[in-house]
């Protein structure tokens, strides 16, 4: 009877490599696909990974079904994104914040224009468009922010004079004016 356990043991080893093999070469065409952001393709490969393997009795492909169900999760919320619901000035104000983070300096002044039109005027909001104006290249519209900002909150002029967004106005007198 002991005999035949050296004889399961490398089938056993055999059978668990193959399966490794063949989850590990799915698994790096899915991420293939999410690399180059085709989120659609790369869920249905994530898919048919986490279903096919689900019930394997190794842990080392365990392992990459269960990164596959990591993987799973994001591609959905790409395809599938959440709209959220902008209510209040505020809202808008928050939502442009990103925008700007994010490098959209259009959209973010599309938030901030319908908070300030709202009669959100805060300094802070101020100093965003006027950031989000200079981002655009509108030199102009960032100098007239600056000034609503300070005149709320003169708090604000060491802020900007020290933040890197700026740095290309510290040879403007106007806004050398406006800070000092």
């Amino acid at each position: 009877m002991y005999n035949r356990v050296p004889e399961v043991l490398p089938a056993m080893k055999l059978k668990e490599e193959k399966e490794l093999q063949t989850i590990s070469e799915e698994f790096e065409k899915a991420l293939q696909s999410f690399h180059k952001k085709n989120y659609g393709k790369a869920n249905e490969a994530f898919n048919k990974i986490v279903e096919t393997y689900k019930d394997s009795e190794f842990f080392s492909v365990l392992e990459i079904q269960t990164r596959a169900k990591v993987f799973q999760s994001i591609t959905y919320a790409q395809t599938h994104p959440v709209k959220l619901k902008l209510e209040s000035p505020q809202d808008h104000v928050w939502e442009g914040v990103f925008q700007l983070n994010a490098g959209h300096a259009d959209k973010a002044q599309e938030h901030f224009s319908f908070a300030e039109k709202n009669n959100y005027r805060d300094a802070f909001l101020f100093y965003l468009m006027a950031a989000a104006s200079l981002q655009q290249g509108d030199t102009a519209n960032a100098l007239r922010y600056v000034e609503k900002c300070v005149k709320k909150d003169e708090g604000y002029k060491v802020i900007i004079f020290n933040e890197p967004d700026f740095e290309s106005l510290h040879q403007d007198p106007d806004f050398l004016k406006l800070v000092e």
